[in-house]
């Protein structure tokens, strides 16, 4: 696997390949027998505005041999992939996010992710804050509330999320918001209505904030969005 700017990475057995969605990469072939890929591409969220930071800031390489607790995912995965039943692209979708948790928990637990919001959903005090404000956008958190869920000082709780994260408590949760208010905006909701769904006492409010995260004003930005934007794929499966 050559990658501009680090060193080659020789794959000599099966494996897995975890790519962040910077990295540009040549696969070269030292044999005359062609190998066989095959590859998926994830994506979090629609457009989501701000950095949500996952903390995959390398090429991950598992060799097969070393998952054998992934063996059942992995033989279900290839299985799908050869075969041609009914619903085949859907279950390829579902295998592949299935197996994408389980790396990524394989992945914090070598401590090979060490940051971000892949970390963050495996840490048992952030893991906690970060499912309510995702489940609950509407509601007026602060820092000293965000800090109880943690069961941490206010201080401390700042301190981590920003070091884990690379934003501050309040930043997540005002771009979480916005990214849901995109959604929302897709949809066909009315703005007066999305702005109480994520927390805004009025329209007002929440179109200036949108504007400064995003860019533009919310109407303008989903004339912009549907015009240009593709259809979302979690899981894009090829060969």
């Amino acid at each position: 696997m050559v990658q501009p700017g680090v060193p080659n990475i020789s794959i000599n057995e099966p494996a897995l390949l975890f790519c962040p969605s910077s990295c540009r990469y040549q696969l070269r072939s030292s044999s005359e027998q062609p190998a066989e890929l095959i590859c998926a591409s994830f994506q979090f969220g629609r457009n989501s505005p701000g950095p949500f930071h996952l903390g995959l800031q390398e090429t991950l390489v598992f060799p097969l041999d070393t998952l054998e607790h992934l063996a059942p995912a992995i033989g279900s995965l290839v299985s799908e992939f050869h075969g041609q039943a009914a619903g085949r692209s859907k279950a390829l979708n579902l295998l592949f996010e299935y197996l994408f948790v389980l790396l990524v928990r394989r992945a914090v637990g070598d401590g090979r992710i060490s940051s971000g919001l892949l970390f963050a959903l495996q840490d048992g005090r952030l893991a906690t804050v970060l499912s309510r404000i995702h489940e609950a956008p509407e509601v007026p958190w602060t820092v000293d509330g965000l800090a109880r869920l943690a069961n941490m000082s206010r201080s401390r709780f700042s301190a981590y999320f920003a070091e884990i994260m690379g934003s501050s408590p309040m930043g997540y949760v005002t771009h979480w918001r916005m990214k849901v208010a995109q959604d929302l905006l897709r949809d066909g909701v009315q703005i007066k209505v999305i702005a109480s769904s994520v927390g805004y006492s009025s329209q007002a409010s929440f179109s200036r904030v949108f504007a400064n995260v995003v860019g533009c004003p919310p109407a303008e930005w989903i004339k912009r969005a549907s015009r240009n934007e593709p259809p979302v794929i979690t899981a894009r499966v090829c060969r």
